[in-house]
């Protein structure tokens, strides 16, 4: 939703693309013809490391195809039967079987990670490992290098882009990284030099100095293979607490939490067990749990200035958690001094839950009844990708062209696949409330875990709830009103919101979303009863291509706006689109110094009469965009908000108190039309009326904008 869509731009690209792999597919399960010698492979791969060594920074675009989707391996590890790369058939899943290989050369990054692999006949073949972490999270060699030694679970063999053959892997669970201590090694890829002492005391040495050093998967491996000797119960605990911290480093937080020991502490836990453990259930949101952590911490080491400081931010969570009290103004400044805008919050999740409606699968209802402008959801991103807008979000530039779905998604919808992914693998326990996601037809594994390693499909879930947003909706708000443009927004930064990605479309939405960073805020657009369906716009509103985009979804929207587009006769449409282009015209006159009301006036009144059902039904969207720009008097903001679907009294200055009786359509431009009015009472002397206009201002604005306490900034007194 709202994502800066780039299929069109590379549609002939994935065309020649589709025929590339139609051309593919029909060799397959057939050996390569012309497979080439070790030595000829990897003087190709070397000589093209050496080419493009230090010519890919900058904004190039690292592009690339992926393949018809496809499950990772699900067999465990002990019932594969190994192979050799001469039994490889070209666009073959080889299911049930493995490869043992080792890199005969450096890695090369692009989209993924490459380097030759040979197996124990010194054969050689390329292998691509998609999906891996950036660079800058964890460097190309640290995950294969000269004599890394690999498990290739079920692999994939296929013609790549340039025509030569080669192994892909997108799936992380796939890839078995082999310790040189596991028994599976050959004889002949042994290391040469036998280390001397190979005790849990001089390999946990290793590993904090490893620590130290930054060499956080080193150290991970070195505590792995020392909690593998034998040792002191005492020895292991110091392993497994110094590995914590590690873990905690490469953000493996269930891993971390698993070696302190929680939720089974001895009487004499250690300080820094507790302090990791706190810190990893903070990490994975679990915030009451880290505060129970924390106290126990203050208990037994009350002299601990540093648990204080901890224990009220996690308090400052839980509270956030379990009451949805924001301090809103702190949020909006976070997310405009940070980059990228990651908020250090929690989610709140308000009187609504998950029910199954009669025709759109799961939906969002609420419990009871709610007001307009009344928060429902306060959710931090599951996972959140940013893109600077200022540069057209292309701070990443990775291309990632699907044949199959023929979806194009370029730099932050891009990198959000592999964020989630390693999410995912990092720390499984926070999987299922994305797993649980709309997926579509696709049918999904039907295991979570093989051989302990979760098994992650994100792509299909990604791209049925992705959404695009912006850095601060307040921002946005405020370049639409300067600007005055009604252009379909798209978004370059995106990110997934579980809980929100429940909720269905409707162009007559009742909920309106906002961001604040990397949280979404969904706050009610109307009062709702006990029991009404959340929902809310997939599309722009009054987009003529809705329709189309929304089928995306599966979804035929069937709302009032839409049926009337599709039920109305194609002479009275003629007629509208002849009255707008008089009504244009005028304005057109106008900006020369020229003003026509009365004319503009019969021309709305003309265009209101092509209507049959009540505005409050039926919005007229057609209507509210010149009768904004009529507003003089108290008159046309009545006209204006009745465009909108709103029942208005009070604005003929009548002593009926001013009221929305009922809210229609929430735009931008619904804050100004409030403010218009309160000038106006304001002028006639109606100050209670005036006043009452500036309250509905103000919640106008917090459900466009997410929150009010920068109301005043934006628009005075």
């Amino acid at each position: 939703m709202d994502v800066f869509n780039v299929s069109n731009t590379y549609a002939q690209f994935m065309s020649n693309q589709m025929q590339v792999l139609q051309n593919a597919k029909g060799r397959q399960g057939l050996p390569p013809r012309d497979r080439k010698s070790r030595e000829d492979t990897s003087t190709r791969f070397m000589t093209t490391l050496m080419l493009t060594k230090g010519t890919e920074k900058g904004h190039m675009i690292h592009s690339s195809f992926i393949p018809p989707a496809y499950h990772p391996c699900i067999t465990p590890m002990a019932d594969l039967r190994r192979i050799a790369i001469r039994d490889l058939q070209l666009e073959t899943h080889h299911r049930g079987t493995y490869l043992l290989l080792r890199s005969i050369t450096p890695p090369r990054r692009r989209t993924g990670i490459m380097a030759i692999m040979k197996d124990e006949n010194r054969d050689a073949v390329m292998l691509q490992l998609f999906q891996q972490e950036d660079e800058d999270t964890r460097k190309a060699i640290e995950i294969v290098d000269v004599g890394t030694i690999l498990l290739v679970k079920e692999p994939y063999f296929k013609v790549m882009a340039d025509g030569e053959y080669g192994l892909r892997v997108d799936h992380l669970s796939d890839v078995i990284h082999v310790n040189r201590d596991d028994a599976r090694i050959p004889g002949p890829w042994q290391p040469r030099l036998v280390e001397i002492e190979h005790s849990a005391e001089s390999l946990k040495t290793k590993g904090n100095i490893a620590l130290v050093e930054g060499r956080y998967w080193d150290a991970i491996t070195e505590y792995t293979i020392a909690l593998r000797q034998p040792a002191t119960p005492n020895e292991i605990d110091i392993i497994k607490r110094n590995r914590s911290l590690a873990f905690l480093k490469v953000k493996r937080f269930d891993s971390a939490l698993l070696d302190t020991g929680f939720p089974t502490f001895n009487p004499n836990v250690p300080e820094k067990a507790l302090f990791r453990a706190a810190e990893a259930l903070y990490c994975l949101e679990r915030f009451g749990e880290s505060c129970e952590v924390l106290e126990l911490l203050r208990k037994n080491y009350p002299h601990n200035a540093r648990a204080v400081e901890v224990l009220d931010r996690a308090r400052a969570r839980y509270l956030e958690q379990k009451t949805g009290s924001y301090d809103f103004k702190l949020l909006q400044a976070k997310a405009k001094k940070l980059r990228p805008p990651h908020l250090d919050h929690a989610t709140y999740i308000g009187p609504v839950e998950v029910r199954q409606t009669e025709s759109k699968g799961r939906g969002l209802f609420v419990t009871r009844a709610v007001k307009a402008g009344e928060l429902l959801l306060c959710e931090k991103a599951f996972s959140y990708s940013y893109a600077d807008e200022r540069e057209g979000g292309r701070s990443k530039i990775t291309l990632l062209l699907n044949p199959e779905t023929k979806h194009a998604s370029l730099g932050a919808e891009a990198d959000l696949i592999k964020l989630i992914v390693h999410k995912l693998h990092r720390n499984p326990s926070v999987a299922p409330p994305f797993t649980t996601l709309y997926h579509g037809t696709y049918e999904k594994a039907s295991t979570h875990t093989v051989d302990a390693e979760p098994i992650v499909l994100v792509d299909r879930i990604i791209s049925f709830n992705v959404f695009g947003c912006p850095v601060s909706s307040l921002v946005f708000h405020k370049d639409t009103m300067a600007n005055q443009t009604k252009e379909e927004p798209s978004h370059y930064s995106c990110g997934i919101w579980t809980k929100a990605s429940y909720i269905n479309h409707s162009c007559t939405s009742n909920a309106h979303r906002s961001f604040i960073g990397d949280m979404m805020i969904v706050r009610a657009c109307c009062d709702l009863e006990p029991g009404t369906e959340i929902t809310f716009l997939y599309t722009s509103l009054g987009d003529k291509n809705a329709q189309k985009k929304l089928s995306h979804w599966g979804i035929v929207c069937d709302c009032a706006i839409c049926l009337n587009a599709k039920t109305t006769k194609a002479a009275v449409v003629t007629e509208r689109r002849k009255l707008l282009e008089q009504m244009k015209q005028e304005f057109n006159i106008a900006a020369n110094g020229v003003f026509q009301a009365k004319k503009i006036e019969r021309l709305l009144d003309a265009l209101d009469t092509t209507y049959a059902r009540p505005a409050d039904g039926l919005p007229r969207l057609l209507l509210w965009d010149p009768q904004l720009a009529m507003i003089r008097t108290l008159e046309f903001v009545g006209k204006a908000l009745t465009s909108l679907g709103f029942i208005v009294v009070g604005v003929d200055l009548s002593p009926t108190a001013f009221a929305v009786v009922k809210w229609g359509l929430v735009v931008d431009y619904l804050v100004e039309i409030f403010m218009h009015a309160c000038t106006a009472f304001a002028a006639k002397g109606a100050m209670k009326h005036s006043k009452q206009a500036e309250e509905y201002a103000k919640v106008a604005y917090k459900i466009i904008v997410g929150e009010d306490t920068s109301f005043s900034e934006s628009y005075g007194k």
